[in-house]
């Protein structure tokens, strides 16, 4: 094999890494074991995991794991949001933990999909345990990227001197009611927050899902649907913008996305419809979520489907 042809055949490969990352496994054995092309592959796409699909020599290597980290930074990543199976084949070559996933009539199928790969979710259920949410005092509190200090802890009693983050009410499935002082409840943001670093800190590597479609079928089975919201929906609800340290797709929360699997493309709405009942557009708790992977030490990879 002359150098014009590898240098082709390098090139070629790059690009496919570029467009799939899990596409690395079909690469030839010299390219898996080649530090150069991964530390580009993951420069071009900030996908850190890259190194999971290398040569056990090269996953061996130590500095390697330190660069190709500091390569790929820290936030929601979005270089393979409209990949349609991408995540899915992660889940299938090593551990990855869906971390976020839109809730409504699809979330228990997709938590089944989820629970049946390695890594499985990073989601809490607390069921009939009532738990303080992501907001307070009527949404002008929301829950910092941190531990807040009220899991299980005794709540104070009402008056002008109490931190807003306990003008709260606690909810659970069978429903909601303001508790009541020296009562101690989980906070449920508290305890997800732990989860999302124990999973990452076992090796697995986050994804965050923007809608609840795993499957195009569902958007009439179940009314699956995206999450973003526009800079003008967060307007006009009163919500807060979507900023994320890495940028965001075009056109976030407007118009139609294409998803693309091997040939194939599907489109789907990228506006979250409006619930008919809170009348704000859907995947309020996601979007709060989004928020604390994004204040993450580490890279959380975001794809429009789960």
């Amino acid at each position: 094999m002359d150098n014009a042809f590898k240098v082709e055949v390098r090139a070629a490969w790059l690009e496919r890494v570029v467009v799939n990352g899990t596409d690395l496994v079909s690469a030839p054995e010299p390219l898996k074991n080649d530090r150069s092309f991964l530390l580009e592959a993951v420069q071009r796409t900030k996908a850190s995991w890259l190194l999971k699909l290398c040569s056990e020599e090269l996953q061996e290597d130590a500095e390697l794991a330190k660069e190709v980290d500091e390569l790929a930074g820290t936030g929601l990543i979005f270089t393979y949001y409209e990949n349609f199976d991408c995540f899915q084949h992660m889940r299938k070559f090593f551990m990855a933990t869906g971390a976020s996933v839109p809730g409504g009539e699809a979330y228990d199928e997709v938590m089944e999909v989820l629970e049946e790969t390695d890594g499985g979710s990073a989601t809490v259920w607390f069921g009939d345990t009532p738990v303080f949410g992501f907001a307070a005092n009527n949404g002008e509190w929301i829950h910092p990227p941190y531990e807040c200090g009220r899991d299980y802890k005794p709540v104070p009693a009402a008056n002008s001197e109490r931190e807003p983050m306990w003008h709260s009410d606690v909810e659970s499935r069978k429903g909601s009611f303001t508790p009541e002082a020296e009562s101690r409840h989980p906070c449920w943001c508290c305890h997800w927050l732990r989860e999302v670093r124990k999973k990452h800190e076992e090796g697995a590597v986050i994804g965050c899902a923007i809608s609840n479609i795993y499957y195009p079928s569902w958007v009439d089975k179940y009314g699956a649907a995206s999450s973003e919201l526009s800079d003008a929906a967060a307007e006009e609800f009163g919500l807060r913008k979507e900023q994320f340290r890495n940028g965001r797709p075009e056109n976030w929360g407007k118009g139609m996305i294409r998803v693309s699997r091997r040939g194939q493309s599907w489109q789907f709405s990228r506006e979250a419809p409006v619930h008919p009942h809170t009348r704000k557009p859907l995947g309020e708790g996601c979007r709060w979520e989004r928020q604390a992977l994004d204040g993450m030490g580490f890279a959380v990879y975001a794809f429009f489907m789960p």
